[in-house]
């Protein structure tokens, strides 16, 4: 199978799980926000981000360990060393795991609010089975079977449905919402694991056990780590903490979170992509890594095709969605909802640059980008948050983001000499800053429904009839779409492929590149 088969196979297979996630979380998160009110829903906020933290950080890389360390030597055709390293990392991960949970839970019972100690404990609680789950979900990635993770998303992500639900009528409160999450992790933990388990466990038991590669997992383990730490201050709303000591009002946390969780919906698309695209880099750096600088520009052309327009356009019309959606009581998070969109933005582009750097063991650019980035988080959003709030929180992160991306893709550009589509990116960019002002005067002066239907509509035809107008498209983008409509019902896919011949250029004279290498 051609590296954009399988691309396209487990971008499929990931957006059935991306789509029942966000669907899940856009619903569960409207209800939470509209039952608990600003001010109990940024307290809920505050202790979820720190048990984040400490089960992202507990598990000490190993889930990226996994996954980076399987698909080599899936790729080298070594099952048996593969098998060695999922067994390994899975029970330094239980064990951290333990550990990790118990210290929490005795901060939380010592510390919380008397209000939300049985809540906080729920919460700290569902770090354990997160945290395991971790390790066979990477497993899955590295064997790029993305199909296997979507049952245990799919299930777990119906079971928080129901139990918010029961939250909301009942009127359990912040228990309800913690019980949710616990119930969630807990059974995406029982339908995950066992079955990955219970597959690699067939695989032969002797192994090669290269020279060097404990060292080579626990250097890489140590970076992952770093990065992690690092990665929480740009990409995992660190500002969160410096709104709860840094601003008297509360509903600032609720506000930002509101606006950060709208917004990161928008990146379901490319952490789609990246995630299908980055257990291919990791197999293909197996394979033949000459190729990885062309695939990376490829990756990069797709996301910039599907992220620019969209953020933009979202931008214009994040008020009248907020509004839609969470009603006036968070009218104090218009600007921030306008802001985010576009700040967030930069994000988009961060896992194919950071995917080739980690392919080639390259982490200290990562985690040295990370650091200069976390730096201008932390200042930034320090000197505005007093008097701005969220709307500084919002920047701080905004400016950090741009920081890590801009210098990862200009090391991956320099070390490997990739070429970015520089032209496409001009019209792309116009095009959609003309549909997104568009989509602002239009829904100026509607009430928020008729704003959202108004103002998207006709953004979408200015952006489809400047696609068409500046031949965005080319016969390369033609034959890979096509490859994406062939997976839709036929219903879709005739009037899919149609749209796709008709946006195409036909004056290419480059010929067709490699399908993304095969």
């Amino acid at each position: 199978m051609t590296n954009t088969k399988t691309i396209v196979r487990n971008a499929g297979w990931s957006s059935v799980e991306n789509v029942i996630n966000l669907v899940v979380a856009l619903f569960t998160s409207i209800a939470i926000a509209r039952t608990l009110g600003p001010s109990k829903n940024g307290y809920i906020v505050y202790i979820s981000y720190i048990a984040s933290v400490v089960s992202n950080l507990g598990g000490l890389g190993l889930p990226s360990t996994t996954r980076k360390y399987m698909a080599e030597y899936i790729g080298m055709g070594d099952r048996g060393t593969a098998r060695y390293i999922y067994l390994r990392t899975l029970l330094l991960q239980i064990g951290l795991a333990t550990v990790a949970t118990g210290g929490l839970l005795c901060w939380v019972l010592g510390d919380a609010h008397a209000d939300y100690k049985l809540a906080s404990a729920l919460l700290v609680l569902s770090i354990w089975p997160g945290m395991v789950t971790g390790i066979s979900a990477q497993a899955n990635v590295a064997m790029e079977d993305m199909a296997a993770n979507v049952p245990g998303s799919a299930i777990s992500s119906v079971v928080y449905f129901l139990a918010i639900a029961a939250t909301v009528v009942l009127k359990w409160g912040v228990v309800g919402v913690g019980l949710a999450l616990f119930l969630m992790r807990s059974v995406d933990f029982l339908v995950r694991q066992f079955p990955t388990m219970r597959r690699v466990l067939s695989w032969e038991t002797t192994h090669i056990n290269p020279p060097g590669l404990h060292k080579r997992m626990m250097t890489f383990a140590g970076h992952s780590v770093i990065g992690m730490l690092l990665g929480m201050i740009v990409w995992e709303r660190c500002e969160v903490l410096l709104l709860k000591n840094l601003c008297a009002d509360i509903r600032q946390v609720a506000f930002y979170s509101v606006a950060f969780s709208m917004s990161n919906e928008l990146l379901m698309g490319a952490t789609i992509f990246g995630a299908a695209t980055g257990a291919t880099i990791f197999a293909q750096y197996g394979r033949d890594k000459s190729k990885l600088p062309e695939m990376s520009a490829s990756i990069f052309r797709y996301l910039f095709l599907l992220s620019i327009p969209l953020h933009f356009i979202f931008s214009a019309l994040a008020v009248p969605l907020l509004l839609l959606l969470f009603g006036h009581l968070y009218a104090g998070a218009a600007v921030v909802a306008t802001l985010a969109p576009l700040l967030c933005l930069p994000k988009a582009f961060l896992s194919p640059a950071n995917n080739i750097l980690q392919s080639h063991e390259r982490q200290i650019i990562v985690n040295t980008a990370t650091v200069i980035a976390g730096v201008v988080d932390v200042g930034v959003a320090w000197a505005l948050i007093p008097a701005y709030g969220a709307v500084g929180a919002c920047i701080g992160s905004g400016a950090a983001q741009l920081t890590a991306v801009g210098l990862m893709w200009a090391a991956g550009i320099r070390l490997y000499k990739i070429r970015l589509p520089w032209r496409m990116i001009a019209k792309v960019t116009l095009i959609s800053v003309v549909a997104a002002l568009t989509a602002h005067f239009v829904a100026a002066n509607l009430a928020p429904l008729w704003a959202v239907v108004c103002g998207g509509s006709a953004s979408l035809i200015v952006l489809i009839s400047l696609m068409y107008l500046l031949r965005v498209l080319e016969p390369m983008d033609g034959e890979r779409l096509r490859n994406v409509a062939r997976m839709l019902p036929k219903l879709l896919a005739a009037p899919a492929d149609r749209a796709i011949s008709l946006l195409v250029r036909t004056d290419y004279a480059g010929g067709l590149p490699a399908d993304l290498h095969e």
